[in-house]
Order: C-alpha cells, then structure tokens, then sequence
C-alpha cells in the first residue's frame, strides 16, 4: 500500500464518464426554448385593461413555462383565484378588512378571473 506522501497513478476509468450536475441556481432555472424573453414595451394604445392584466397574468405563466391559454392551467387559475376570494370573504366577516377593501380586492380578483378569456 503506498503512503500518504506518494503520489497514485489511477489507470483508466471504470466505466463512461458520469454526467456532472450544477449546483448553480441559475442553471436549474428552466425557460423553455419556445417561449421568447418579454421585454418592457409599451401597451398598444387600443387595448383594453382587461387585456393588458390578460397579457401581464400570461407572462407570469409562460415564465414558469406555463400558459393560461391551456385550459387545465386556466381552470387552475380560476380555483386559485376562488380560494383568494374565498380569503378575502373571511377576512371581512372576522374584521380583518373593511367592506371598502373588501370590495376593492374583490373587484381585482374579479378582473384576473376573466384573463384566460382575453388572451
């Protein structure tokens, strides 16, 4: 057995060699190949509100690689936002809103509710 202070010459490997994994944050972020980078551009002057949040909601998804136009995912989304307004009903009748928030929060659900619509 050589000691600690001589140097060991290992012959060839085994077997293939082994895929090296990274480790790196940025490395384990997938954006699939299909789906371009938006960049910041300015809204086209004849859209609606409802479409600019339709095409913002859109962005998230298709950032996860996702998108609202699937109709799975889109039902997904519905639920979700059911759940918040489920939330959002709680919280007013235990007094952790007032009914003008309620009521303001409530209208911004509503609004995201219909997003898979306008794309």
């Amino acid at each position: 057995m050589p000691s600690a202070a001589e140097p060991t010459h290992p012959g060839e490997p085994a077997g293939p060699p082994g895929r090296v994994l990274s480790f790196d944050r940025r490395a384990r972020r997938h954006r699939p190949a299909a789906q371009p980078r938006r960049l910041h551009t300015e809204p086209a002057p004849d859209q609606t509100p409802e479409q600019l949040l339709a095409e913002t909601m859109e962005a998230l998804f298709l950032k996860h690689g996702h998108t609202l136009a699937d109709d799975s995912t889109a039902d997904i989304y519905r639920t979700t936002l059911q759940a918040l307004q489920m939330m959002l009903d709680g919280s007013l009748a235990t007094g952790k809103v007032g009914e003008e928030e309620h009521r303001h929060l409530s209208g911004m659900v509503a609004g995201m509710r219909g997003s898979p619509d306008e794309l």
